[in-house]
């Protein structure tokens, strides 16, 4: 047996350090040079830099495809695919024609066949969420409504021109009714936001609606805090059963059939109080 431990003890003293766990002290790190460290590399550089496109050189304008094309046109380049096409120029000529149309109050886009002299449509502006700028508005549309007939019932009606027409579908939800927990879907709301020339800002509310409002509110309030009764709403959070005893009303049911047996005794009792009342006044009245 103290052979075998000899032996091992041999065969340990004999297997180097690095194979043991070992954790390097800070004076035998290996010495580094500050001065060649670069903390801070460069992340661009090392690529071979390229002259810019010909296409990247025009920025100011509102039709870049035109102006690129002659721009290659004249370096002796071919000029890219992409911009081989005529969808500038038609864009110009449509730019230019809406100009004319604004300028002289005609309706910018095809005006429907169809004459609608009373319309039934319910469209209703909504207030403007925090991602839209002033020029852009909201309505509320039927669901059968389209952008066409919204810009052609806002130039008609409004005249206001819609330029750019969005649509949003709202989702529909799966909804509990109060009474009975019947499980239903909420209805399917149709939103379309426009842009407009003109900027439009909601104007605020009168102090005298703002007090309206809030005692409106104060009293919705209160009223909902008589109907709750005897709900938790009026104890402490963390107490339920045991803790918050509240006085109870008593209870001023009275069924039918005792109403009938217990009719005659009441109406005595009543005319009895009446009758007190009414010598009590003659005594005041009398001084006696």
């Amino acid at each position: 047996m103290t052979s075998i431990l000899r032996a091992v003890a041999g065969v340990a003293r004999a297997i180097p350090r690095r194979f043991v766990h070992h954790k390097m002290s800070p004076k035998d790190y290996p010495k580094v040079n500050v001065a060649d460290v670069d903390l801070n590399p460069p992340k661009y550089g090392f690529r071979r830099e390229r002259k810019p496109l010909l296409s990247q050189s025009v920025k100011d304008t509102l039709f870049p495809a035109v102006a690129i094309k002659e721009l290659y046109k004249n370096e002796g380049k071919p000029v890219p695919m992409k911009f081989r096409g005529n969808n500038d120029e038609v864009a110009r000529r449509n730019y230019e024609r809406f100009q004319e149309e604004v300028a002289m109050g005609l309706p910018h886009f095809k005006v429907g066949n169809k004459k609608v002299y009373l319309p039934k449509a319910r469209v209703i502006l909504l207030h403007p969420l925090a991602r839209h700028t002033p020029y852009q508005a909201r309505f509320l549309v039927p669901r059968n409504f389209n952008k066409l007939d919204l810009r052609d019932y806002l130039w008609h009606v409004y005249g206001l021109r819609a330029l750019n027409v969005t649509v949003q579908l709202t989702p529909r939800v799966w909804k509990r009714r109060q009474n009975d927990f019947a499980r239903h879907r909420s209805r399917q709301l149709k939103i379309m936001t426009i842009d407009m020339e003109e900027p439009f800002v909601w104007p605020k509310l009168p102090e005298k609606a703002q007090d309206m409002g809030y005692t409106r509110m104060k009293e919705q309030l209160e009223y909902s805090k008589r109907l709750m009764g005897k709900s938790d709403a009026e104890r402490p959070v963390d107490a339920f059963d045991g803790i918050f005893n509240k006085t109870e009303l008593p209870n001023t049911f009275v069924s039918a059939k005792s109403q009938k047996v217990l009719k005659e005794k009441v109406d005595a009792m009543v005319a009895k109080e009446e009758s007190a009342i009414d010598r009590r006044k003659v005594a005041q009245f009398l001084k006696l």
